[in-house]
C-alpha cells in the first residue's frame, strides 16, 4: 500500500494541476462570465449546470451536488482514493512521489524501472503477434476465438515467441538488465546461473493497473499439451494481484453508466463480451475475488453479476465471489451460461441481444442459493446447507434486508423464525459482526442525518464560516472548545487549525476542500465557494457566535439528559444529582447570555 503523501507534495501537484485543464480533458467547458461551464459527467443533464471556478481552483454541479478541487474530480471521475488522485496527477506534470516519507529517489526508480520492464515487454510481445511469421499460429488462435487483429492493440494482446531467451535478448539490446525483467517477473533465473523468458511460445494479454499502466501478463497456451491452460505474471512491487481485475481500466465508464458490473473468469470470456457490446465487464483471470476486489469495484457500483459456466470449480469460486461481494454492501445476482458454453462462446454466438438476455435472467444471489437447496437431501444434509446460508445472512449490514430474507427463508423451508435468528445470533457473535456494525452504524448516523440536528448544523455552520470569511478563524479558535465537535472530520479539521497556527492569509479554500472525505460537507461547501454571490455578508461574526453558543447549549443539554437518567436508576443519589442539575441550568442561563464567548470580535 502506498504509504502517506506529504502535504507539501500534495500543494506541488495541485499548484501543478489547473483545474480547467484538466476537467477539460474530460468534457468540453465554456466560459460564462468568470465560471466555466458544462454538462456534468457525474449525471445525466441537458442543460450546464457543472461549474469550475478558475480563480478558487474548485468545481460544483448545481445539478446533482457533486463539488470540491482537482483532486476531487480524479477522485470521482477515475473511481481512485484520494492518494491514488495525487499520484495520477503527479505523473501527468512529471512530479516524481516517493512512496513513503522515506523511500527515497533511487528506490523510485526502480519501481519506474519495473513499470519500464514491462511496457518494453508489452510493445515486443504485441510487435512480434502483429510481424512475426511464427506467430501465425498465434494470430490463428485467436481469429478461432473471434479476436481478430484490429482488437490486438486495444485488448494489448501479443504473442510471446517459442524459445528460451527471445525477450531477454531484446530486452538486453535495449539496455533492460536481466535483474530488472526478474523483478518484474519476466524471466526466471537458473540455478546454475543465467535466465530464461518465463513466457514462451503463448498469447499473452497485458494486465493494466486502474491508470492504465501494464504492470503483468497472462499467457494462454495455444495447444493441448500437459502445460497449464494459463501462466500468470507473479507479484511484484507493481503488480499486487488482489488489487488488478483485467479489464477494469477499459470498461470503467461503462460500469458507472449502466451502473452495473458483470464478472466473468477469463481473458477471453472479457474480451468476446467487449466486441459483443458488453462492455461493462472485467475478469478475475485466474484470481479468486478479494474484499479489495470487492471495494474496488463498488467505488463504480453498487450492483454485480457474477457470469459462470456451469461446471463445478466455476459455480464453488463464483458463490465464494459472490460471498465476498455481499459483505462488502454490493448487490449481487449470480447468471449461468446455458448450453454447456461458456461467457466467451455464448457471446461469440450469440451477439451482445442475446447476452443481455441471458443477463435478465440473474438470480439475487441469496435466492439463488436458498432455491439451490435440494429437497431430496437428508434431514442432517438439509440442516448443514441451511446453516452454510445463513453463514451468508449474517454478512448483510442491511438489517431491514436481513429480517426479511430470514422471513422468506422460514417459510421457504417451515422453520421457525425465530429459530433462524437463534442461529445467526451466534454465527454473528463468533465473526465480530455486531460490534463492526454497531460502528458502522454510529459512522452513518453522523454523517448522514446528523447535520439536520441543531448541534450538527451547528457544527457545519463553524466550518462554513471559516470556508467562506477566513477572518473569523483567530475569533473560532480563542472561543471554541474542541471536545463540543462530535463529528471526527469537522473536529480534525478545527485542531488542525489551531495547532497550525493558520492565519486567515494563508488560508487556502481550494487545498482543504479537497482533503474532506464527507460527502456532506464537500458539496456543501463547494456549491458556496462556487456561488457568484457574496455570501461573506453572511457569514460574520455574529453567525460564528451563534454556532458556538448552539453547541455549548447542547453539551449542557446532553449533561442535564445524562443526570436525568442517572436519577431514575440511582434515586438515593438524588440531592447530589438534582444539584448538579442546578448547575447545570444555571451554566445555560449563562451561555445563553454569552458569559462564555466573546460577543464582538
Amino acid at each position: 500500500m502506498a504509504g502517506q503523501i506529504s502535504p507539501a507534495k500534495i500543494d506541488e501537484v495541485r499548484f501543478a494541476s489547473d483545474i480547467v485543464s484538466v476537467i477539460s480533458g474530460y468534457l468540453s467547458l465554456q466560459k460564462k462570465g468568470r465560471n466555466y461551464f458544462g454538462l456534468c459527467p457525474f449525471h445525466k443533464e441537458k442543460t450546464p449546470s457543472f461549474s469550475v471556478n478558475a480563480e478558487q481552483q474548485i468545481f460544483h454541479c448545481f445539478g446533482c451536488g457533486e463539488g470540491g478541487n482537482v483532486f476531487t474530480f480524479i477522485t470521482k471521475i477515475e473511481g481512485l482514493t484520494f492518494p491514488e488522485s495525487v499520484r495520477f496527477l503527479a505523473k501527468a506534470a512529471g512530479i516524481i512521489i516517493p512512496e513513503d516519507e522515506q523511500e527515497d529517489i533511487a528506490q523510485y526508480r526502480q519501481k519506474e524501472a519495473l513499470y519500464h520492464a514491462i511496457n518494453l515487454a508489452a510493445e515486443f510481445y504485441e510487435n512480434y503477434l502483429l510481424t512475426a511469421k511464427a506467430a501465425q499460429k498465434g494470430r490463428d488462435y485467436l481469429q478461432n476465438r473471434g479476436i481478430p487483429q484490429s482488437v490486438f492493440k486495444t485488448f494489448g494482446i501479443g504473442f510471446a515467441p517459442d524459445g528460451w531467451d527471445h525477450l531477454l535478448t531484446h530486452a538486453e539490446k535495449q539496455s533492460v538488465k536481466p535483474e530488472t525483467l526478474e523483478k518484474a517477473g519476466l524471466v526466471i533465473k537458473k540455478q546454475e546461473g543465467g535466465y530464461y523468458d518465463r513466457f514462451r511460445g503463448r498469447v499473452t494479454f497485458a494486465i493494466r493497473n486502474i491508470n492504465g499502466q501494464v504492470v503483468g501478463f497472462g499467457a494462454r497456451r495455444i495447444v493441448n499439451d500437459n502445460t497449464p491452460k494459463y501462466i500468470n505474471s507473479p507479484e511484484t512491487d507493481i503488480y499486487q494481484k488482489r488489487h488488478i481485475l483485467y479489464g477494469l481500466y477499459q470498461a470503467r465508464d461503462f460500469i458507472r453508466r449502466e451502473n452495473r458490473v458483470i464478472i466473468v473468469e477469463g481473458y477471453t470470456d472479457y474480451t468476446s463480451m467487449f466486441q459483443n457490446g458488453v462492455q461493462n465487464v472485467v475478469a478475475t483471470s485466474g484470481t479468486a475475488l478479494t474484499e479489495d476486489h470487492a471495494r474496488l469495484l463498488h467505488r463504480y457500483t453498487p450492483n454485480a453479476i457474477i457470469l459462470y459456466d456451469n461446471d463445478s470449480a466455476g459455480a464453488a469460486a463464483a458463490l465464494r465471489g459472490a460471498e465476498i461481494l455481499l459483505a462488502s454492501g454490493m448487490e449481487v445476482s449470480i447468471c449461468i451460461v446455458p448450453q454447456g458454453k461458456d461467457p466467451d462462446e455464448f457471446a461469440r454466438a450469440h451477439g451482445e441481444k442475446g447476452v443481455r438476455e441471458m443477463l435478465e435472467q440473474a438470480a439475487p444471489f441469496l435466492d439463488f442459493k436458498m432455491n439451490n437447496i435440494s429437497g431430496n437431501a437428508t434431514p442432517a444434509q438439509q440442516a448443514e446447507t441451511i446453516r452454510d446460508l445463513l453463514g451468508t445472512f449474517s454478512k448483510i449490514s442491511d438489517p431491514l434486508k436481513k429480517t426479511l430474507m430470514l422471513k422468506n427463508a422460514a417459510e421457504k423451508f417451515q422453520i421457525q423464525e425465530s429459530l433462524l435468528w437463534e442461529e445467526i445470533k451466534k454465527l454473528e457473535h463468533q465473526s465480530g459482526f455486531i460490534k463492526n456494525r454497531e460502528l458502522k452504524d454510529t459512522k452513518i448516523n453522523i454523517t448522514g442525518n446528523y447535520f439536520q440536528t441543531k448541534k450538527g448544523a451547528a457544527e457545519l455552520g463553524l466550518m462554513t464560516a471559516v470556508f467562506i470569511n477566513p477572518d473569523l478563524i483567530p475569533g473560532i479558535l480563542q472561543n471554541l472548545d474542541m471536545e463540543l465537535l462530535a463529528h471526527e472530520e469537522i473536529q480534525n479539521f478545527f485542531i488542525y487549525l489551531r495547532n497550525s497556527n493558520i492565519t486567515p492569509i494563508a488560508f487556502d479554500s481550494s487545498h482543504y476542500l479537497g482533503a474532506i472525505q464527507d460527502e456532506h460537507i464537500a458539496r456543501s461547501l463547494s456549491k458556496l465557494l462556487t456561488d457568484n454571490q457574496n455570501h461573506k455578508a453572511y457569514y460574520t461574526w455574529q453567525y460564528a457566535y451563534d454556532c458556538i453558543i448552539a453547541l455549548q447549549y447542547s453539551a449542557i443539554e446532553n449533561e442535564i439528559k445524562l443526570l436525568r437518567q442517572e436519577l431514575q436508576k440511582n434515586p438515593v443519589n438524588a440531592r447530589d444529582i438534582m444539584e448538579k442539575i442546578k448547575t447545570c441550568e444555571e451554566q445555560k442561563k449563562a451561555i445563553l447570555a454569552g458569559q462564555y464567548v466573546e460577543k464582538k470580535m
